[in-house]
């Protein structure tokens, strides 16, 4: 068989058995993520305008 398709059934099988206890850490960074994501986008978009300004004088 293929070994890089050993090692990544191997890798998904142990995320698999350990995921009771990561995914609620995953799921607390998604979260999080979700709730900066937009204030990001909006500061990062300001960002853009003021540069945009400045470049026109």
């Amino acid at each position: 068989m293929n070994p890089l398709v050993d090692k990544t059934t191997t890798g998904v099988a142990a995320g698999a058995v350990f995921s009771p206890w990561w995914l609620p850490s995953l799921a607390e960074v998604s979260h999080t993520a979700a709730q900066l994501l937009p204030i990001a986008g909006l500061l990062w978009i300001l960002v853009q305008f003021l540069v945009l300004m400045l470049r026109r004088k």
